[in-house]
């Protein structure tokens, strides 16, 4: 009994706490100045590859949204393409971009992994993020399929110039000082640079599965880093229906499935199956389009991608940073090297390394959807066990601070669905689909963002309403 009574009171004790950083820390949209900082990086500067300017800004609507748009030019210099050093084919062409967000960023119960195809955010230079992933089958890290241009950059098929990791052409890393902001996410939660707010450059290990952490005023964010998956590896925020994204590039691929890739080389299948093929992962609400789109991860357990990742210690070159009072000009990146003014670390990590599957026999290859696969190091699903992050199938997670249910830490089974126990029970009361407080996010039910970054007033009363019946159980049971 003794122990049941302490179990509810932490429980309680937990929900108050996260009430307490939504009444007074709560979830902040983009800045009025983070916004402003959605402007070329050299407004006069013409982009050598077309002969263009490049043209980005970002806006709040006053109506929840915030909205950001660019011609997709580079504002900063790049290499010639196509290009033969780097065996590139594609050209860079103006794409006009638009992404819709909410002023208010709407935290999911469990991240969204399966990141859509294409781009997943926006830098303040205007050059659209994509995935650590090329498109190709396999799912080779960029990094080792082709050498990026001086800000670390390229075009894609759809000639495209894009960034798949930090850029020091968006924003000069100065060493000791807090990065400031680098871009945002299709979800809406702002991206920072790698130097964290101690002034200590960031890896992927200081940060959840997701690429982000929370700053000491309590707000999510995602960080750029050196090592995989060098931006977002997952969504912890809902994303509109209106985002100006296809739908069907919100797609399960790379690190899970390659066959949307599939004219570079046959699939690799089980015996005796068949992949389920490409399937949508997000309904779009076209009648209210300002609603989240109801995005679920689809995995296709039966299809066996041929890797496994797994985290293999390595010494990385962090991000050269420009010593402070010093001009460094746009990047200390030049084809030669690392400029001499610039100073840059080394770091030993544990680094998401791709490594081919060994199939010795039929046994092993028809066990393939029961594979451990790495996806992620810090990462605690939403506070609730340490060292463990889970893509699982019928894989339970018990109470609010019970370790995750999985026999490998620093492991992942990647399988589909993944049911949380206790407070966190999608069926549970306190975290009922219709509308109670998720645990572990600062998200109040799935409510309407307000037009002025901050929860409205009507949703304050029924926080302050939960603390006191809250306190209130708590001396009954005591």
């Amino acid at each position: 009994k003794q122990w049941y009574q302490r179990r509810v009171r932490g429980v309680l004790m937990e929900l108050l706490l996260h009430v307490w950083v939504l009444l007074f820390v709560g979830v902040n949209c983009l800045t009025e100045d983070e916004l402003a900082a959605f402007t070329p990086r050299h407004p006069d500067y013409t982009d050598t590859n077309t002969g263009l300017n490049s043209v980005v800004w970002a806006k709040d609507n006053n109506d929840g949204s915030q909205t950001i748009y660019t011609n997709g030019i580079p504002s900063h210099e790049t290499w010639t393409f196509p290009n033969n050093l780097t065996r590139n084919p594609n050209y860079i062409e103006e794409i006009n971009t638009t992404l819709n967000i909410f002023s208010e960023p709407i935290m999911r119960d469990e991240p969204l992994r399966c990141l859509p195809l294409g781009y997943l955010g926006i830098a303040t230079s205007g050059v659209v993020i994509d995935s650590w992933f090329p498109s190709q089958q396999g799912c080779p890290e960029v990094m080792e399929f082709e050498e990026l241009d001086i800000c670390e950059g390229h075009p894609s098929p759809r000639n495209q110039y894009h960034y798949h990791h930090y850029s020091p052409c968006v924003q000069m890393p100065v060493c000791g000082e807090p990065s400031t902001i680098w871009g945002v996410a299709l979800d809406g939660i702002p991206i920072y640079g790698p130097i964290g707010e101690d002034g200590v450059q960031l890896t992927k290990a200081d940060l959840d599965e997701c690429g982000g952490k929370y700053d000491s005023s309590g707000r999510y964010k995602y960080h750029m880093t050196v090592d995989p998956p060098y931006s977002m590896g997952c969504f912890w925020g809902e994303i509109r229906s209106d985002v100006g994204k296809n739908a069907r590039s919100f797609t399960c691929s790379c690190p899970f499935d390659d066959r949307v890739f599939s004219n570079r080389r046959p699939p690799r299948q089980a015996p005796g199956r068949m992949g389920a093929g490409r399937k949508s992962n997000c309904k779009f609400d076209n009648s209210n389009t300002s609603a989240p789109a109801a995005c679920v991860d689809r995995y296709d357990e039966t299809y066996d991608i041929g890797y496994k990742w797994e985290y293999q210690e390595r010494d990385v070159a962090l991000a050269p940073c420009c010593p402070q009072g010093q001009d460094c000009g746009d990047s200390c990146k030049t084809e030669n090297g690392i400029k001499d003014i610039c100073v840059q670390e080394t770091k030993t990590v544990p680094y998401w390394t791709r490594v081919a599957k060994s199939y010795d026999d039929d046994t092993e290859m028809n066990s393939a959807e029961n594979e451990n696969m790495i996806v992620g190091t810090n990462d605690i699903n939403n506070g609730l066990g340490p060292d463990v992050s889970i893509f699982g199938r019928n894989v339970s997670k018990g109470g609010m601070n019970d370790s995750n249910v999985v026999a490998n830490e620093n492991s992942v089974v990647l399988v589909s669905e993944v049911s949380n126990g206790g407070m966190n029970d999608s069926n549970d009361g306190m975290n009922d689909s219709n509308g109670g407080i998720n645990m572990g996010t600062n998200d109040i039910g799935v409510g309407i963002p307000s037009n002025n970054c901050s929860f409205t007033c009507r949703n304050n009363l029924y926080l302050i309403g939960i603390c006191f019946l809250c306190m209130l159980i708590a001396q009954i049971i005591h």
